[in-house]
């Protein structure tokens, strides 16, 4: 594309997701994480907090604010993601300790006869 996009045809495919990958979202909106950088507050979420140089940028016209709303819901689908794959191995975990107890019972109860 003229301004250095690219359009890509992916037929049959309904929907693209976030690959989990902090870098890659701070590469892709490098002029975020440079404002980020001056923000009053370290974990600044970029959401209402005082003293945030992203959302002064904003307001000031320095930082589109379409810009800013892809950014954020990036981070939304991000944490998403995140919270998916938690849940994921929280269950895969709780499935090999639910094995580990029955194989123990079953040992348990041969061990006795």
């Amino acid at each position: 594309m003229p301004d250095g996009g690219m359009l890509i045809d992916t037929p049959g495919m309904r929907e693209l997701q976030l690959w989990d990958s902090t870098d890659s979202l701070e590469d892709t909106f490098d002029d975020i994480d440079t404002l980020a950088g001056a923000c009053r507050f370290r974990d600044c979420a970029h959401d209402g907090e005082p003293g945030c140089t992203v959302l002064t940028a904003v307001e000031d016209g320095r930082l589109k604010s379409s810009r800013y709303n892809n950014y954020r819901q990036l981070q939304r689908e991000r944490a998403s993601l995140r919270r998916r794959r938690e849940e994921l191995a929280r269950l895969e975990e709780h499935r090999r300790i639910k094995t580990v107890h029955h194989t123990m019972r079953h040992n348990q109860l041969t061990d006795r006869e």
